[in-house]
């Protein structure tokens, strides 16, 4: 080994640079293939798992490769922190967000910027082709790379603007970077960067997390049962921004300092309850998938998910936010055999059939005055909300650009109480918006004004601190998702603007192959949860073609005694009768099921009898 190189093979500069800006003076054994490669000039495509360091692989090498990083990302709402955390090391970084484009680009060609954060969506943007001419990129970074396939679970067709760059920067090195794909998306995102590019596979297993699938039972009433029961922070995923308001609720009844997280919270909401969760303040987020990426958070001791993740993809990004820190952490899937067929019904809803992709295109044509081969440049409103499914793919397909409508936030809307008289333990604004609903609209709908009704409760009942608007929106969010009322906002959330010429409504068609796809998917997450044999880790593996190691020792099969269950089930029922639902609750969540199997079994052959509360030995010896 050269003396100008570490025990990592790392050349001195690159040493000098990771302890100077990181601290670090090692890398992972699963990033230095992935740094040298760009290093030393040659394309990379690297999957490594989630809390694996993606980040570090192309900062270190695009750094001394000098001249200008272009890091092409989805994650539009961490590019901020992301360059801030590189300023703080000393690094020139910026993100292209919002209207600071011109700003951006400006520093970007005067201020030798060393990384420039975008979306695949700019590279197409004027600004972005008018200056791209008079920089040095040298170094190309496709971030969540499984983004680019149309194999992969979260396909962005703009991404595939990328072939783009390969005739603007010819000379560039390129890196391509994921935590989940599967060898289709993997070859599928190979074929669309530079010839050459050399593959570094990680080994999927992370041999602190114990994966367990619990069907028994309630699914809600015995997740929020466990959560009560677990030590340190944790994160709660769940399907909606509704079930992140309900779920945040029940936890905090529950007495646990827990916070919703999801997508429709204002930006600074969403940063504080991040910071204090972070912090320690709060012990648990009911989150959405909106919460996680980017998020460097290593004392996650568990992480439970409120039905199935629509891909396994995605559960094992989301569970992969445990345990960062090496130590024991616990993965806990809680679903329901109807689960399956509502999520079906859910994702062949987001395909309608040709006809209505049609119609929903009329509709916009005539809501926008837009005449064929015209393409109108304003945003309008969706004032016909049965449309969005249809238009969420043909924004898709490249024919509009639909978005939410974040600072158009309704400040108006209709109340209509649907609850029972109010006995929950609500927080002091929660419980006393909900018995002013109670007593003002017991019989009816009521339009309300959201600034005007935040002053009255004000006044009213003195409330510290002040109920504002914003707060107020996400209470009667809060109370709807509970099921106590009905809130609908008078303003629409969403606005479309044109990206193609208008074309006559027949010709237009969408790709609708996704739908098999998806369904696909959901089916793998289904077999996932019923198996009933082998190891969770390696049935996780198995899906991405990673099958080389042994059974992980921990999950709720490897840890499963059939032998010990039935001694422990004979030796407790010798004590006395037992009530069968405390019993099973205080064994393991991926345990109850199998072990509510050998109770029904034991009854049906008459060696133990039982009534509504409890179950004893009829007198006659199991055997085995």
């Amino acid at each position: 080994m050269s003396t100008q190189e570490t025990s990592q093979g790392l050349p001195a500069h690159l040493q000098a640079l990771l302890e100077a800006h990181w601290g670090f003076t090692d890398l992972r054994p699963c990033q230095v293939g992935p740094v040298l490669d760009l290093a030393q000039g040659n394309h990379a495509l690297a999957l490594l798992p989630t809390g694996g360091g993606k980040s570090l692989c192309f900062q270190l090498p695009a750094l001394a490769r000098g001249g200008l990083c272009l890091v092409v990302t989805p994650l539009v709402a961490l590019m901020e922190d992301q360059c801030a955390q590189l300023r703080h090391r000393g690094i020139r970084a910026e993100a292209w967000v919002g209207n600071n484009g011109d700003r951006v680009l400006d520093n970007v060609r005067f201020g030798n910027t060393q990384f420039l954060y975008l979306s695949p969506e700019r590279l197409t943007h004027p600004l972005f082709e008018a200056r791209c001419v008079f920089w040095n990129v040298t170094t190309i970074v496709i971030d969540e790379a499984h983004c680019i396939s149309q194999w992969g679970h979260d396909f962005r067709p703009a991404f595939q603007n990328i072939s783009s760059l390969h005739d603007r920067f010819p000379d560039a090195v390129w890196g391509a970077f994921t935590a989940t794909a599967t060898e289709e998306v993997l070859g599928d995102i190979a074929s669309q960067m530079p010839s050459g590019a050399h593959s570094h596979v990680a080994p999927m297993r992370r041999p602190n997390l114990a994966y367990q699938v619990s069907r028994w039972g309630d699914r809600d009433a015995v997740l929020l049962h466990d959560a009560t029961l677990q030590h340190g922070q944790g994160l709660l995923y769940v399907q909606s921004r509704h079930d992140s308001e309900r779920w945040s609720q029940r936890l905090q009844a529950a007495g646990l300092a827990a916070a919703s997280f999801h997508a429709g919270l204002p930006a600074k909401e969403k940063q504080r309850r991040q910071q204090r969760w972070m912090s320690g303040q709060l012990q648990v987020l009911a989150c959405t998938s909106a919460f996680g990426m980017g998020i460097d958070a290593p004392h996650v001791r568990w992480v439970f998910h409120a039905g199935p993740p629509p891909n396994l993809e995605s559960y094992i990004q989301e569970a992969g936010r445990a345990g960062r820190d090496g130590q024991p952490a616990s993965c806990i899937l809680y679903v329901e055999d109807s689960d399956f067929d509502l999520m079906q019904g859910r994702i062949e809803r987001q395909f309608p059939a040709l006809k209505q992709i049609q119609a929903a295109y009329q509709w916009a044509a005539n809501a926008s005055y837009a005449t064929l081969g015209e393409q109108p440049e304003s945003p309008f409103p969706v004032t016909e909300p049965q449309h969005l499914p249809a238009l969420r793919l043909l924004s898709l397909a490249g024919y509009f650009d639909l978005r939410e409508c974040r600072a158009a936030r309704a400040e108006r809307g209709t109340i209509t109480w649907l609850g029972s008289p109010v006995y929950e333990s609500f927080g002091p604004s929660l419980h006393t918006l909900a018995q002013w609903i109670e007593r003002q609209t017991t019989s009816q709908s009521m339009d309300v004004e959201l600034t005007q009704l935040a002053n009255h409760l004000n006044r009213a009942h003195a409330l510290a601190p002040p109920l504002t608007s914003a707060q107020l929106r996400m209470d009667l969010e809060a109370l709807d998702a509970m099921g106590w009322l009905d809130w609908k906002p008078a303003s629409e959330q969403f606005e479309l603007t044109w990206t193609m010429p208008r074309q006559a409504t027949k010709t237009v068609t969408v790709d609708r192959s996704r739908l098999e796809l998806m369904l696909r998917k959901i089916q793998e997450v289904e077999a996932y949860t019923k198996a009933s044999q082998g190891c969770r880790s390696q049935h996780l593996e198995r899906a991405f073609s990673d099958a080389s190691h042994a059974p992980c020792g921990r999950c709720d099969m490897c840890t499963g005694d059939k032998k010990q269950w039935r001694q422990a089930l004979k030796e407790d029922l010798a004590r006395g009768a037992i009530r069968p639902q405390e019993w099973l609750l205080s064994k393991a969540p991926g345990h109850r099921q199998p072990l509510r199997a050998l109770m029904a079994t034991w009854y049906r052959s008459g060696f133990i009898e039982a009534n509504q509360n409890w179950i004893r030995w009829s007198g006659k010896e199991a055997q085995g």
